[in-house]
């Protein structure tokens, strides 16, 4: 009993990230078109900046797994990223699975379960130097 109540919590988790990724770069996107950038990044894993940016168009969430995704640069090979950290190896496997290539060193989610990322965003639009 117990094993199958984890197993569909553990994919309702997965569900609702895969969601969240998805909603984060339409809002990313419409960041972009609006202010002919992306918002400028913060090199901490508070998620006060992200709500800031982000407040016109959408409350930013925390992960299924209670911590912050976070709007990063330059991590595993992508100019843009959504990071998550602290998920767990069996979840990150599983939101690759569903939602990319099944292999967390290719593809658009990268990583591990310490920290995971995904640049399903436009990766070639230029940067903005914030800092």
């Amino acid at each position: 009993m117990f094993a199958l109540l984890n197993s569909t919590r553990k994919k309702a988790r997965v569900a609702r990230a895969a969601a969240d990724l998805k909603e984060i770069t339409k809002v990313l996107a419409i960041y972009y078109d609006d202010n002919n950038n992306y918002p400028c990044f913060d090199h901490n894993w508070s998620d006060a900046r992200e709500r800031s940016w982000s407040a016109p168009y959408y409350q930013w969430p925390k992960t299924p797994w209670g911590t912050e995704y976070h709007w990063e640069h330059g991590q595993r090979g992508f100019a843009y990223s959504i990071s998550m950290r602290s998920i767990g190896q069996s979840a990150a496997q599983a939101l690759d699975k569903a939602m990319d290539d099944g292999n967390l060193a290719t593809g658009i989610i990268r990583g591990d379960g310490n920290r995971l990322e995904y640049g399903g965003m436009d990766q070639t639009a230029p940067s903005t130097h914030c800092h």
